[in-house]
């Protein structure tokens, strides 16, 4: 994986409950969030998952990067998530290598 590897993604909620349906996109537990991060990392070219971990509701580790689920509405009135980098942690990254 690159070190300059987009993070960014995108779900709606009805494509939770299609791919992923043990998830409620509207009750997201720890676990639920990683799974999500996860499943939308898995389906981007150049992923390779070296390390994850749970953090919150909204936050998981992915890689030494941490990545954030954030509610949105599309253009078309879609309720979903988009995936936004908030930060990283060296210490975390270095134990990756």
């Amino acid at each position: 994986m690159k070190s300059d590897f987009d993070f960014s993604a995108h779900i709606l909620f009805m494509d939770v409950r299609e791919d992923l349906p043990s998830i409620d996109p509207e009750n997201l537990s720890r676990k639920d969030v990683l799974q999500l991060l996860l499943y939308l990392m898995n389906q981007k070219e150049g992923f390779l998952d070296r390390g994850h971990e749970e953090n919150n509701e909204q936050t998981a580790w992915i890689n030494g990067f941490l990545l954030k689920l954030i509610p949105n509405i599309d253009a078309n009135g879609m309720q979903g998530y988009v995936v936004q980098c908030v930060g990283s942690s060296m210490d975390k990254i270095a134990l990756l290598e």
